[in-house]
């Protein structure tokens, strides 16, 4: 049987910060067609970065989508989980020191 403290290779600060930026993408990949409208609108000035970048989601506005809430959901469900497959896959533990502390 595996041991819940084994299961878990995330470090709790690594957790907290999986989760917020997991919650910023989902956030992101909901507002995609907001930026759009708004640079369709001539909100943005031309030549400032929020203009640049809005045009950069105006170019492939499904695929900041779909990536927003791909890679926002893996990294809110992996800092819930405090589980991490592809650390997993490359024997990586961020955990170690504070499983040894709290012993």
């Amino acid at each position: 049987m595996v041991n819940d403290e084994e299961a878990v290779n995330l470090h709790p600060i690594e957790r907290i910060i999986r989760v917020g930026l997991g919650a910023l993408l989902l956030y992101f990949g909901t507002k995609v067609s907001i930026i759009i409208a708004l640079l369709n609108s001539s909100y943005y000035t031309p030549g400032t970065i929020k203009y640049t970048f809005a045009k950069i989601i105006a170019s492939m506005p499904n695929v900041w989508r779909i990536f927003g809430w791909t890679l926002g959901f893996i990294l809110l469900f992996t800092g819930a989980n405090g589980f991490c497959p592809v650390y997993k896959l490359l024997h990586i533990d961020t955990n170690k020191r504070f499983k040894k502390a709290n012993l």
